[in-house]
């Protein structure tokens, strides 16, 4: 029997956090955990917290066109410094300012507890052959998960641009070569591959609700269909994610679901003398999806696997832009109504206490504020929340029922198989709009289910569809925004333009990390 000594306190988290099948020992609390049972490594891949990263793709957002950090509002509420530079794409910033915690961190940490999984696991005492497998496909499974995560943010779409190498074991000197995007991916492939070869073995071929942190068949479908999609391997996306819903296709209605009810806020709206009210508007918060430390998220029963991305605080406040809320059908998509539509930006930022005919009244939205912020800017995305209170907010990271219809109904689109395409959208949309006339007017265009993916993935993933509608499909998207030169003067206005072969949709690495590994920058 070899004994194993963990030396990270990421693994040492992990094991005083294992759930309940975990090998009932008291672990070694020196700053180091002893593994020397197969029991201990199947606790190890079993523990939810490998889903439960924290900032993966947070910065991404500010990459996309579907959120805005409008002129007016920077410079009202001082959303200045470290947060502006991020915005407007200062890479000198990103490579030294610490965004090292948002994805590098995280993901790597993760990777490391696969790999050790993977390293010793003949090295330790066994238990069955069963179990050893399992934790084996598991395992492979997470790795290939997050070396994607990364692949997509740090590098670019192109086959021969730098890739994020492929880590396979724990030694610390030993940081693998960065090679080519296209080596990353068939190494991630490989992996796939033998995850579900692993998995069936074992009969863990039957998704598992109440277990959605813990991947079977279905979940490694999934993966494949979000990989091939992004790749344009339309073929693939098609037969993976139509796999994954074969096994699990269940889809919340939410215009029946109580947690979806709002607890109301009124927001006094002033006229143009700010001494009258002239109408009262509600900020609406999701009290029960957003408290009780994100349980609600975690029994999520749309997830195939569930994982959240929370938002940097450089990027918390950001409203939604005028595109995207173009996107949305106000009156009859509940996702708009329970998501998007809660004047956020007016409770938290904006509002202000006036006095009105001798009163102090708060919560007032001043005329000037109206004027410099218009209707789409007034909100964000509001859904899980990570603790009672707080405005941090969970974005759906991990693979869920809803991005499998809309991966179908994209490629079936891009074959021309529209009437079927229209029918996915259709079956996703009559759980999403409280007026089925409302939801059935949709047909099956490429562009129809593209629009649909924005207004349901939220604003987070338009850096992945960017990139990838840029790279497999040319579609030559490019990102406009207006910048300040001086995040304190409105007036020092400039025009920025991110094309779609700009070498910066790759996000920098932190120098530190760079100097680590032995690697040139994007």
């Amino acid at each position: 029997m070899k004994k194993i000594v963990l030396y990270t306190v990421m693994l040492l988290g992990s094991v005083l956090t294992g759930c309940s099948d975990f090998l009932d020992k008291t672990p070694n609390k020196s700053g180091s955990a002893y593994i020397y049972h197969m029991d201990q490594l199947e606790g190890l891949i079993g523990n939810p917290s490998n889903y439960r990263t924290g900032y993966c793709w947070s910065e991404a957002i500010l990459r996309g066109d579907a959120v805005e950090y409008s002129s007016y509002y920077v410079v009202r509420t001082a959303a200045s410094g470290d947060s502006y530079y991020v915005w407007a794409w200062d890479n000198e910033f990103l490579e030294t300012g610490n965004m090292v915690a948002c994805t590098w961190t995280p993901v790597w940490n993760n990777i490391y507890t696969f790999n050790t999984v993977l390293e010793y696991m003949d090295q330790v005492e066994q238990t069955t052959p069963s179990i050893r497998k399992q934790a084996e496909g598991e395992a492979l499974f997470g790795r290939a998960y997050y070396h994607f995560i990364a692949l997509v943010q740090y590098a670019l779409w192109d086959e021969t641009a730098p890739g994020i190498g492929y880590r396979t074991n724990t030694a610390a000197d030993d940081i693998p070569a960065r090679e080519t995007v296209g080596y990353t991916l068939e190494r991630i492939y490989a992996d796939l591959d033998a995850a579900q070869e692993a998995l069936t073995a074992v009969d863990r071929t039957v998704f598992q609700k109440e277990r959605n942190f813990r991947p079977t068949v279905p979940t490694v479908q999934a993966l494949r269909a979000r990989i091939a999609l992004y790749r344009g391997n339309y073929d693939s996306a098609l037969a993976n994610a139509t796999a994954a819903l074969n096994a699990y296709d269940v889809l919340l209605d939410f215009q029946h679901e109580e947690l979806y009810q709002p607890d109301l806020y009124d927001i006094h709206v002033l006229d143009p003398t700010n001494t009258a009210i002239t109408e009262t508007i509600q900020y609406k918060f999701l009290t029960r999806l957003m408290t009780d430390g994100g349980e609600k998220f975690w029994k999520y029963d749309e997830f195939l696997l569930s994982h959240y991305s929370d938002l940097y605080f450089y990027n918390r406040n950001l409203p939604i832009s005028q595109s995207y809320y173009d996107l949305f059908d106000h009156k009859h998509d509940a996702r708009w109504k329970t998501f998007y539509d809660n004047n956020y930006i007016v409770y938290q930022r904006l509002h202000q206490t006036i006095e009105i005919d001798g009163v102090e009244t708060a919560r007032c939205f001043t005329w000037e504020d109206q004027q410099g912020t218009p209707e789409a800017n007034r909100h964000v995305y509001l859904r899980f929340s990570s603790s009672t209170g707080s405005s941090g907010k969970y974005y759906i990271l991990g693979l869920t029922t809803a991005e499998m219809y809309l991966i179908q109904a994209e490629c079936l689109a891009r074959v021309n198989r529209t009437e079927e395409a229209a029918e996915v959208l259709r079956t996703l949309r009559r759980t999403r709009f409280t007026d089925m006339e409302a939801a059935e007017n949709i047909g099956g265009s490429v562009q129809e289910a593209l629009d649909e993916r924005a207004r349901e993935m939220s604003e987070l993933w338009r850096f992945y569809d960017i990139k990838r509608l840029n790279g497999a499909e040319k579609a030559n998207i490019s990102i406009t925004r207006t910048v300040l030169t001086s995040p304190t003067d409105i007036h020092s206005t400039q025009t920025l333009v991110i094309a779609p072969d700009d070498p910066r949709w790759a996000i920098p690495i932190d120098n530190q990390q760079l100097i680590l590994m032995g690697w040139e920058q994007n």
